[in-house]
């Protein structure tokens, strides 16, 4: 029986890539480097702020002395944009209070900074759905290792058999497999590469409104 299901956040549950782009493109003027294009912010995404910067910084060849000041100035640029140009995806307000509805225990998967984390569900008003918020500094490790799974499952008392991970990426593909738990992708996000082979999810979900996570659990375990 299914009893918890994780949440991976930037671009499963949010789609957040236009503010994070807005907060990192502000850094790099800042400290006197070229701007660079959206769609390679959204590439980036998944792994925590300081690593996407450790991208952009690499992208761009940022001299060493722009880029030891680039983490001080990213911190109060993504909290100024934070929250404010990105958006709750279609159906998961509803689909959160259909799953504790149905008893359901929540938990939030994200190697997204906590501080960061916290303030965008804040904002958005998510912050009361989730049993659990595991952010990318929560633990001494981030996904796609398993003790961010297996500490959600500790603490809301569930088997690896018991929960369903719901993401976008490769890196969550990868996170369900080391911990032996279902591992379903959303259509819309930001995937890191090819959900395909040994990174094939056990499913996809269209849109919120037809997520039956129970069935969902069967499929895998099927």
């Amino acid at each position: 029986m299914l009893k918890v299901v994780l949440f991976d956040l930037d671009g499963t549950l949010m789609d957040t890539a236009p503010e994070i782009a807005d907060a990192l493109n502000s850094t790099l003027m800042r400290i006197g480097c070229p701007p660079v294009e959206p769609a390679l912010v959204r590439d980036w995404i998944g792994d925590g702020a300081r690593t996407l910067l450790q991208r952009a910084l690499a992208h761009v060849q940022a001299p060493p002395l722009a880029a030891a000041q680039a983490w001080r100035c990213f911190e109060a640029d993504y909290a100024y944009s934070c929250g404010s140009n990105s958006r709750v995806h279609d159906g998961v307000r509803p689909m959160l209070r259909r799953l504790r509805e149905q008893g359901v225990r929540i938990a939030l998967l994200t190697n997204k900074e906590a501080v960061f984390a916290h303030r965008l569900l804040a904002l958005h008003d998510l912050a009361s759905e989730f049993d659990v918020i595991v952010a990318g500094d929560t633990l001494a490790v981030k996904k796609p290792h398993a003790d961010m799974v297996n500490h959600v499952l500790q603490a809301l008392g569930a088997s690896a058999d018991e929960a369903l991970l719901v993401g976008d990426s490769v890196t969550d593909v990868r996170t369900a497999r080391n911990a032996g738990v279902a591992a379903w992708m959303v259509s819309h996000g930001y995937p890191q590469g090819e959900l395909s082979g040994d990174d094939a999810p056990d499913g996809f979900i269209a849109h919120f409104d037809q997520f039956k996570p129970q069935v969902c659990a069967l499929v895998a375990i099927a």
